[in-house]
């Protein structure tokens, strides 16, 4: 088995032409058992021959034990075609750094069938064995760094549920330190080719993210500067130990400290209040006011940055029933929210908490339906109140006063992102109720 998954050597035509196809319809055969074994039909479609992972996440009632499982079999079937079909290029003497590209999906087929067809160089190659042994290292050390970032969603988000420093700054750091060390072990690379590597690793982790259906687009491009930045320094770290030949078992092991602070985030999750208030002056009297904010007309405006971002944006309310104790309906773009009126005062004061709420926001993502865990219950908003306020020129002054708990880690990167898009919010919800209000006192 260590044989199969080694780089070094090579491997004839007639072998990898056996053994390269089957391991690219082995991950077709994965999925398929998959769907056999929990009873749902399975459309053998173009998508399912090009991306059989896409069809696993799109299966109904998938789990994080049965993804996980998948990926360590995916795992293992791309790291033996990627050193497969490295062998098979250094039987050629060339097209080493073609093979680099049989982990992509879709691009692996079409390496398959060059490799499969390239003759063998006769003349001296055009990559020098030191170059080989190079790529060798460096598709190695990239692999590694992919296989952390997935184990580490999995275990962290969707085992545990702990979104934290763990996840968000020590697992790309750790990344960085693996592919930084194992790149550098054998042949020194500079420390830009370095952080390339490394860069590169964290990329197709939030490619195989994507993939895998385990997070999506908006929320891997907000924790990129966050991961990259900690990934480089990692790299810089890891390249360090191997440049001064230290024990090479030290990065690695660095691995299994992950799973015991996921476990400690897990146990101990951050609970961070962030207060929004916003008030606008609306030139109509606080009665036109109050019926604007208790109306069921839409909010006409767009919704801007939150709702490119996939972000969860107020479309209308809905009352049942009027004064303490009724029930409000707050309809989101990613659902309702359910609340109880805790304060009725009709032309004053009207306050509600949220009983649930919807998902925080709606990923996107290559597949229809994402659920990721911080999509729930990372984002908890509380006491909500609408406060009018009498002007001396006959307006009302409106201001919103909401609260909300941030459950992710790290709070200093976290909070100002979340600031901006409750600020957002409010203000297109503040903006809305002025226009109706001045709308009823022209009528």
């Amino acid at each position: 088995m260590r044989k199969l998954l080694s780089f070094e050597g090579c491997v004839s035509p007639l072998v990898y032409a056996l053994a390269a196809p089957v391991l690219l319809l082995s991950q077709n055969l994965m999925v398929a058992l998959c769907y056999r074994w929990r009873g749902v039909a399975l459309q053998g479609d173009a998508w399912f021959w090009l991306l059989p992972l896409r069809r696993l996440a799109q299966m109904p009632g998938v789990t994080a034990t049965q993804a996980a499982t998948v990926f360590a079999l995916g795992f293992v079937i791309a790291w033996t075609l990627a050193a497969l079909s490295f062998r098979r290029a250094n039987w050629s003497g060339r097209g080493q750094r073609i093979s680099l590209f049989a982990i992509f999906p879709v691009l692996q087929i079409i390496v398959v069938i060059l490799l499969c067809v390239m003759p063998r160089r006769l003349s001296e190659p055009d990559e020098p064995r030191g170059d080989a042994v190079d790529l060798a290292e460096v598709l190695q050390g990239v692999l590694a760094g992919v296989a952390i970032i997935v184990a580490a969603v999995l275990i962290s988000a969707l085992t545990l549920g702990a979104y934290g420093w763990g996840l968000f700054v020590a697992t790309p750091f750790v990344v960085g330190t693996t592919t930084g060390y194992i790149v550098n072990r054998r042949t020194p690379q500079t420390g830009t080719r370095t952080t390339a590597h490394v860069l590169a690793a964290g990329a197709l982790g939030g490619l195989a993210l994507l993939m895998f259906a385990l997070e999506g687009f908006m929320c891997i491009a907000l924790v990129a500067p966050l991961g990259l930045a900690a990934a480089a320094l990692g790299g810089a770290f890891g390249r360090a130990i191997a440049l001064f030949g230290h024990d090479g078992n030290r990065p690695l092991m660095s691995i299994a400290v992950l799973p015991a602070l996921f476990a400690l985030e897990g146990g101990m999750p951050p609970a961070t209040p962030i207060d929004t208030v916003e008030s606008i002056d609306i030139a109509a009297a606080p009665g036109a006011v109050w019926q604007a904010i208790t109306s069921e007309a839409p909010i006409g405006l767009s919704p801007g940055l939150p709702g490119l971002a996939g972000l969860a944006y107020p479309v209308r309310s809905s009352l049942k029933g009027e004064g303490v104790g009724a029930t409000r309906l707050g309809i989101f773009s990613t659902g309702t929210a359910v609340e109880r009126v805790t304060e009725w005062k009709p032309g004053r004061v009207l306050a509600f908490t949220v009983l649930s709420q919807p998902p925080a926001m709606e990923e996107m993502s290559p597949y229809r339906h994402l659920k990721t865990p911080h999509l729930t219950g990372y984002v908890v908003t509380g006491d909500t109140k609408y406060l009018l306020s009498p002007l001396r020129n006959g307006g009302t002054r409106l201001t919103l006063q909401a609260q909300t708990v941030l459950r992710i880690d790290p709070i200093a990167y976290w909070k100002p992102i979340a600031r901006i898009a409750f600020h957002l919010n409010v203000r297109r919800v503040l903006k809305s109720a002025k226009i109706e209000a001045e709308g009823q006192r022209v009528e």
